[in-house]
């Protein structure tokens, strides 16, 4: 194999762990992990093939191991190659992880401190790292933060109404998430010349966040100190009145922790209807006459339509909208759904190609010739890992030379 700069990609969730391996900057080869009918399955995918292979691991915590060995079996990787870096994307509420680094002993106590404030969001990437130094001895991690592309967010919009004292001393701030994925879409339309000045991207997974992006900074975001904030998600109930979750915690005698995995994993959309987080079932059950399936819904597409209004409002307008993320990029109901009544800011849905767009490999415009754009955009969190890291690693070289 040609002698290309080499980066693995790591992209753990409490679900899913997702690998990617970049040649010179492509992308080779993906490896996805998930947890099925009691055992977990890898799922390799590279030139066009697709590969599947079950193990009797009880759980994902340690498929790191396999990661390598699938890279040979398949020859993505010869036996003489060598990982350049790893790049980790890190969700943490705090200053200090709002910028790339170089895990060190000092980055992995930091984290574990960290941790002790929002171990759901922690746990698993803390792990993923003492994995990562175990199977690839010697290779450099470096934690990509998906808080940094909001570090541009004004003090108005960064803190909460709270006594900056004491927000400073404890580090409490609305970060905003899914910055990677976001400045991935920021990137790919400026290349395309497509980024109007004042553009909304909605970002519809089970993991859900709106940003106001004006001139290609982002000014307003619905995720705060966790992602927890902001829209209703999968299993997240999104933004709450602390005084309705103290209630709950009351109510069900839940501790701190029993709390926060309640409004994570046990609201939102599987929270409302009471038998889901999926999209596509809530859909199927809603049109059979489920009710609670139909409120789900509702309130997933409200949240949206308001907050879409919100960040046309921090910009003082908006001239276009993109929707991205698995929802967003595959869903034409939800997109319709949300547009619906949105055309006092002069955005209309073109139903037939928005019917006809799933997961576009171009930007796709779905509005009609009069509307302001709409774009729907496929995000590319991979290949955005993979830039960070390595242009860490190589300002990180030039400043030692």
């Amino acid at each position: 194999m040609e002698s290309e700069s080499l980066v693995l990609v790591v992209n753990p969730g409490s679900a899913s762990r997702k690998y990617a391996l970049f040649a010179g900057g492509k992308a080779r080869a993906s490896i996805n992990f998930e947890f099925e009918d009691g055992g977990v399955i890898s799922k390799v995918e590279y030139a066009g093939e697709k590969h599947i292979q079950k193990y009797d691991d009880a759980d994902l915590s340690a498929v790191s191991r396999y990661v390598l060995t699938l890279l040979h079996e398949h020859e993505v990787m010869s036996q003489t190659d060598q990982l350049d870096v790893i790049g980790i994307r890190v969700v943490a509420p705090s200053r200090q992880f709002m910028n790339d680094q170089l895990v060190t002993p000092a980055i992995e106590a930091a984290l574990e401190a960290v941790q002790q404030k929002a171990p759901l969001h922690i746990t698993t990437v803390l792990a993923e790292i003492k994995h990562l130094e175990n199977f690839f001895p010697g290779i450099p991690v470096v934690t990509v933060s998906d808080s940094a592309f909001h570090a541009s967010l004004p003090d108005y919009a960064w803190n909460y109404a709270v006594d900056p004292i004491l927000a400073e001393q404890y580090d409490i701030r609305r970060y905003g998430y899914h910055g990677v994925s976001i400045e991935s879409v920021v990137r790919y339309l400026q290349g395309s010349d497509l980024l109007k000045p004042k553009t909304v991207i909605c970002h519809i997974g089970s993991g859900s966040s709106l940003t106001a992006v004006a001139d290609g900074k982002s000014v307003d975001t619905t995720m705060g100190y966790t992602p927890l904030e902001g829209l209703v998600m999968a299993s997240r109930s999104g933004s709450i009145d602390v005084a309705a979750a103290l209630a709950i915690k009351r109510e069900l005698a839940l501790t701190d922790d029993g709390l926060e995995q309640y409004l994570n994993k046990q609201s939102g959309l599987l929270g409302v209807s009471g038998s889901s987080n999926d999209i596509r079932q809530l859909l199927t059950s809603e049109a059979q006459g489920d009710e609670r399936a139909k409120l789900a819904l509702k309130l997933f597409v409200y949240r949206i339509q308001q907050y879409i209004g919100q960040m046309a409002a921090s910009m003082g307008g908006i001239d276009s909208l993109v929707f991205t993320a698995t929802i967003g990029e595959r869903s034409s109901i939800i997109r319709e759904r949300v547009l619906d009544g949105l055309e006092y800011l002069g955005l209309v849905n073109d139903k037939a190609v928005n019917d006809a767009t799933f997961e576009p490999s171009q930007p796709t415009n779905i509005a009609t010739a009069a509307s302001k754009p709409i774009l729907v955009v496929s995000t590319d969190e991979s290949t955005e890992i993979a830039r960070r890291a390595s242009l860490y690693l190589a300002n990180t070289r030039s400043n030692q030379n």
